[in-house]
């Protein structure tokens, strides 16, 4: 684990990790050097009183200057090296998340990885840069004391020593109980903020349905379970606190009453018995901070735990040799797939969408039709059967260069809180400002930007909350356009959005389609009447096919939908 938490630092940051353990180490060893010196201040005014302390406080001078000097290189360099691994850490798990899965994404809450890259991330890179210096620093330091002192006086060190392997027994016995509980309290915390966010999200619907107070209880079942578990390690690490530090008081009382006995028998020197008195204190406080270092280095064990599982989490893989379409008429051949929970989503679907031409999916909801769109944006893999463009195997082909020949425009569309102009560059990040204005224009949504105080550079809230359905749908639609991918996928854009709005939109998807392989989740059968073919979706199974006045003269599940979508336009509220 040090090796690969080294890893993420960079040469750089281990030479200034290097260069931050050096000078806490120097740090620590002048000290030691500072109470030296009052030692042997003393031992000289009462050996000598008429002597002069001018020598001794230069060396005073000296030895602050340095120690002054160590500790601001220590301060700079060690939060320099942390620094520096979790910025390389953070765009590896950002970089990781990029690749994921679409089912990933419904195994983990989102308040797991919230925690994961805010919380675990730091965690780590407050440790390693805080306390694996000093760690190493103390180790360093202790050993340099402890040999000094035991070239002083062998039998004084070895007392001053002996109690210490108990110690560790104590803090060994310990470990694996504070990491379970240590873990258990980091899984309750991301559940509770999982939950948080949750209902925060919906505090609008919560209080509409007055279901508040019962989803409220559910918030606090995670808070309470937070609670238990964070007083648990905390109960835990007392106890291991205290069994720790006892050996180091006996080690104190021993010496003491050894160094006592030797000096009364004129067997150890006054001054030397002093200065194991002074420097035993000297000597135990690294020992002493590996109490705390224990508590850190649990948590630190149970950050790289979450963090490595996320990173070591299985991606899209990507073929060695990938090959390249050269059409991109996409073809489903005998496509299986089934949700893990759910049992099969999809069953032997097989369907050509020709290149150029317009294909409707329809359906009863949970049919199946925005799997179909998931497996084609390899969200999910397919169980059985392939998916092919251009006769290529999407599993063949390059996943990025893949998905950069297709546009989405959804029915919930995602806008980041920024410029309008940056979320409609979000489609081609290398777009001018004069593409970036027709396309919108295409999208018949650059006269409202237009009419905005600051036009293209206005800010958006988050998720675009200062805009309307429409408005928002205008945007995506002039994303699609500023890619100009050969493939686009739609789901639905009419469907929330007003009769203006409506009007707007179909102008503008008229115009995106042109040209392109188009498949479309379509509630609304008025929408798709022109479409060159219709597949309609029953449990998971093409029930259906053909255009729109073959599947009316069918009678059969297309046609009793278009009645009953009819039926629903002639009601109104009695």
């Amino acid at each position: 684990m040090i090796g690969e938490l080294f890893g993420y630092i960079g040469k750089k940051g281990k030479m200034t990790m290097i260069a931050a353990i050096i000078f806490e180490t120097g740090n620590a060893l002048l000290t030691a050097a500072i109470m030296l010196t009052i030692l042997n201040m003393l031992y000289g005014v009462l050996a000598e009183p008429s002597q002069g302390l001018t020598a001794y406080f230069v060396r005073f001078g000296i030895l602050l200057g340095a120690k002054f000097f160590c500790t601001i290189v220590t301060m700079m360099t060690m939060h320099d090296a942390g620094f520096a691994m979790e910025t390389q850490l953070k765009e590896r798990v950002v970089r990781r998340l990029k690749e994921f899965s679409l089912g990933f994404y419904t195994h983990e809450q989102l308040g797991n990885i919230s925690t994961v890259v805010h919380d675990d991330v730091e965690n780590l890179q407050k440790s390693i840069s805080h306390v694996g210096v000093k760690m190493l620093a103390d180790i360093f330091t202790a050993a340099v004391i402890g040999i000094a002192l035991l070239m002083l006086d062998w039998r004084m060190g070895l007392v001053m020593m002996s109690l210490l392997p108990l110690s560790f027994l104590f803090q060994a016995l310990g470990y694996k109980k504070a990491l379970r509980l240590k873990n258990e309290n980091a899984a309750n915390l991301g559940t509770m903020v999982s939950r948080f966010v949750e209902f925060t999200r919906n505090i609008p619907l919560l209080k509409t349905f007055r279901g508040g107070l019962l989803f409220q209880d559910y918030v606090k079942e995670s808070a309470a379970n937070f609670e238990k578990s964070s007083k648990a390690e905390a109960r835990q690490g007392a106890k291991d606190s205290a069994k720790y530090f006892l050996p180091f008081e006996l080690c104190f009382a021993l010496l003491a009453l050894a160094g006592s006995l030797l000096t009364v028998n004129g067997n150890l020197a006054v001054q030397d018995f002093i200065a194991f008195i002074v420097f035993s204190r000297v000597f135990y406080t690294p020992f002493a901070n590996m109490e705390s270092y224990r508590v850190t280095w649990a948590q630190i064990q149970s950050s790289f735990g979450r963090i490595s599982k996320l990173l070591q989490a299985p991606v899209v893989e990507k073929p060695q040799a990938p090959q390249r379409p050269n059409t991109f008429d996409i073809a489903f051949k005998q496509v299986g797939f089934h949700y893990e929970e759910n049992g099969f989503a999809l069953h032997d679907v097989d369907f050509h969408l020709p290149q150029g031409s317009l294909t409707a999916l329809v359906g009863p909801s949970g049919s199946g039709k925005t799997t179909v769109t998931n497996l084609l944006l390899r969200f999910w893999e397919v169980d059985s059967g392939a998916i092919e463009v251009g006769g290529v195997d999407i599993r063949r082909m390059d996943y990025d260069e893949w998905l950069a020949n297709v546009s989405i425009v959804m029915q919930n569309v995602i806008l980041f809180a920024d410029t309008i102009y940056e979320n409609i560059r979000t489609g081609h990040l290398d777009a001018t400002r004069e593409q970036v204005e027709e396309a919108a224009r295409k999208a018949m949504i650059h006269d409202f930007i237009m009419g905005l105080p600051d036009g293209y550079d206005t800010m958006l809230g988050e998720n675009g909350a200062r805009l309307s359905g429409g408005e928002k749908q205008r945007i995506s639609i002039a994303r699609a356009f500023l890619k100009d991918a050969p493939v686009l996928l739609l789901d639905e854009v009419t469907s929330n959005v007003d009769s203006l709005n409506e009007v707007l939109i179909q102008k503008a998807i008229s115009k995106l389609s042109q040209g392109r392989t188009v498949l479309m989740i379509a509630h609304h059968l008025q929408t798709i009447k022109t479409a060159e073919q219709i597949l309609v979706f029953k449990e998971g199974v093409v029930v259906e096919r053909g255009n729109h006045d073959r599947l009316l003269q069918q009678d059969g599940v297309y046609a009793k939908l278009w009645q009953a979508q009819a039926a629903a336009q002639e009601w109104s509220i009695a």
